[in-house]
């Protein structure tokens, strides 16, 4: 006897979607932030960075300020 499975509706799809890329967004924020704090220990600025990421100086500012801690 074949087993049939319902199929899976667009809504369900695309909710796997959003937590496919919401756990891909932290690995992804490590590594920008990672970068950051290699950039900044390297002697870059926190203006160059942020021109260079895309994100706000004080964005980097408070990245960089977390490692601190």
């Amino acid at each position: 006897m074949a087993t049939t499975t319902k199929p899976e509706s667009k809504q369900e799809n695309l909710l796997k979607l959003v937590r496919y890329a919401a756990e891909n967004a932290d690995v992804a924020s490590s590594k920008r932030d990672a970068a950051i704090r290699e950039a900044h220990r390297a002697g870059s600025s926190l203006r160059e960075i942020a021109e260079a990421s895309g994100i706000s100086h004080m964005t980097v500012k408070r990245i960089v300020e977390r490692t601190a801690e």
